[in-house]
């Protein structure tokens, strides 16, 4: 039963918040982009101060580098902060890309311009434990 709750509310970890997709777009712009982009070698070393192996951020980089040209540009280097924070945070690394890390990320307050799904991220998880705990009462009560 507690797999069910897991799954049910386990795309929102791959959401990009505005909150995070703000500090990326600073870090991103710390680094200098040419173009809208920054190098492999550039990221490569911003990356490593992770402290992850670079196997990890290799696979990483698979993942965010949507294009495959082998530089970032600010969207892919946002996906990117987003999955070393969670493998950080002991978060396996998905097989593919989830479709919700795409979204172009936005750094401003505007609310017209941040997706439902991080604007409503926080109600949508405390909406979905609710429901889980819902679930498995019923089960207990009618089952068990």
């Amino acid at each position: 039963m507690a797999q069910i709750c897991k799954s049910f509310f386990l795309f929102s970890v791959w959401a990009i918040t505005p909150e995070e997709r703000g500090k990326h777009d600073k870090q991103f712009e710390n680094l200098a982009p040419v173009l809208g982009y920054v190098s492999g070698e550039q990221a490569r070393k911003f990356f490593l101060q992770s402290g992850l192996p670079p196997s990890v951020l290799a696979e990483i980089w698979n993942l965010a580098d949507i294009d495959y040209d082998g530089k970032m540009d600010r969207l892919e280097f946002s996906i990117a902060m987003k999955l070393i924070k969670l493998k950080l945070q002991g978060q396996n690394l998905p097989s593919a890309l989830p479709v919700i890390m795409k979204q172009t990320p936005t750094s401003n307050n505007n609310n017209a311009n941040i997706p439902l799904s991080a604007r409503f991220g926080k109600i949508i998880i405390l909406l979905s434990k609710i429901y889980c705990q819902f679930i498995i009462m019923y089960f207990k009560n009618h089952f068990f």
